[in-house]
C-alpha cells in the first residue's frame, strides 16, 4: 500500500488512474475513496478533484446503475472528512464531520431516488420475510420485536453502515499513508491520542440512546456511533500502547470485542463518553509519573 500511496502522490493522472481503477475492482470502493482523501490530506481540494471525479463517474455509472448507491456517499463522505482533518488537524473533528455528511447523503438519496430504494426493498424483501419467519420458529417470543422491523429500514440502515463504515475505513487508510510518506508515527500518536469533547459526547450518547428507544432514529445511528467506537478504539490503543510488547494483548481485545459483538462495542461506547470527561489516559499516566 505504501509504494502504491507513493506511486498515488507522483502526480493527478497517477491518482486519477488509482481512483478509477480500484472504484471498478469490486470490494475495493473504499480504497478507491481512500486516494482521494489521501491526496486531499496532503495537498488541496483542487488536487484531489480530478481522482474525485474519476472515482465518482464509476461509483455512479457502474455501482448506481447496478444498484449500488453506497460507493457515491462513501467518496463524497471521505472526502469531506480528510478536508476536515487538514484544516483542523483533528481526527475527533474530521470523524463527526463523517458522520454529519454520511446522514446528509443518506437524506439526499431518500429523496432523489425514492425508486431506487423502493427497487432495492422489493428484492429484499422475500429474503427477509424468509429469515424473519426463520427466526420467529426459533424464538416465537420475540415476534413482536420483529414485526416492528420493516424491510425497507434494514435497506436503509444497512446502506448507511456501508458508507459510515467504508468512508471511516479510507480516511483511516488515507491519514497512515500520508504518515508513512511524510510524517512516520504521526497516525499512531494521533490515534492514540483521539478524545471527543465533553459536549459532543453527550449530544451523540443522547442521539444514540433516542435511537435505541425510536425506530425513525435508527437510520442515524451508524453516522453516531462510529465516531464513539473510534474514540473507544482509540482510548484502548492509547492505554495498551504504552506497554511494551502490547501485540498479544490487542489479538486478545479484538478477539473478546468480536466475541461479545453488539454488549462489546456498547461498553466501547460508554468508555468513550466517559474518557471525554475524565480523560482517563492523562489521568493513569500521570499516576505513574
Amino acid at each position: 500500500m505504501v509504494m502504491l500511496a507513493k506511486w498515488v502522490m507522483g502526480g493527478p493522472l497517477q491518482a486519477l488512474a488509482a481512483a478509477v481503477i480500484l472504484a471498478m475492482l469490486p470490494g475495493f470502493g473504499w480504497v478507491s475513496a481512500a486516494v482521494v482523501a489521501l491526496v486531499a490530506l496532503r495537498k488541496s481540494v483542487s488536487d484531489a478533484a480530478l481522482p474525485f471525479v474519476g472515482a465518482m463517474l464509476v461509483a455512479v455509472l457502474v455501482h448506481w446503475a447496478a444498484g449500488d448507491i453506497t460507493q457515491a456517499g462513501t467518496v463524497i463522505t471521505a472526502l469531506v472528512a480528510s478536508l476536515v482533518l487538514a484544516s483542523t488537524r483533528s481526527l475527533a473533528w474530521a470523524l463527526l464531520a463523517l458522520g454529519f455528511s454520511a446522514a446528509a447523503y443518506l437524506v439526499l438519496v431518500l429523496n432523489m431516488a425514492p425508486v431506487m430504494i423502493s427497487e432495492l426493498v422489493d428484492l429484499f424483501q422475500p429474503t427477509y420475510d424468509e429469515f424473519v419467519a426463520q427466526l420467529k420458529q426459533a424464538n416465537p417470543e420475540a415476534e413482536s420485536v420483529f414485526e416492528q422491523i420493516e424491510a425497507r429500514n434494514v435497506v436503509v440502515e444497512g446502506m448507511v453502515w456501508v458508507t459510515t463504515v467504508g468512508a471511516t475505513a479510507a480516511l483511516l487508510l488515507a491519514r497512515w499513508l500520508q504518515a508513512k510518506l511524510y510524517n512516520p508515527g504521526g497516525f499512531r500518536r494521533e490515534f492514540h491520542s483521539l478524545r471527543l469533547m465533553p459536549a459532543v459526547a453527550a449530544v451523540l450518547a443522547l442521539t444514540l440512546f433516542l435511537g435505541q428507544n425510536y425506530p425513525q432514529a435508527r437510520l442515524v445511528l451508524p453516522c453516531v456511533a462510529i465516531p464513539m467506537l473510534m474514540a473507544g478504539l482509540a482510548l484502548v490503543h492509547g492505554l495498551l500502547g504504552a506497554k511494551p510488547n502490547n501485540g498479544p494483548l490487542l489479538v486478545f481485545f479484538y478477539v473478546g470485542l468480536i466475541l461479545t459483538s453488539w454488549f462489546g462495542m456498547m461498553i466501547l461506547v460508554s468508555a468513550a463518553v466517559i474518557d471525554s470527561f475524565v480523560d482517563i489516559r492523562n489521568r493513569i499516566q500521570k499516576r505513574y509519573e
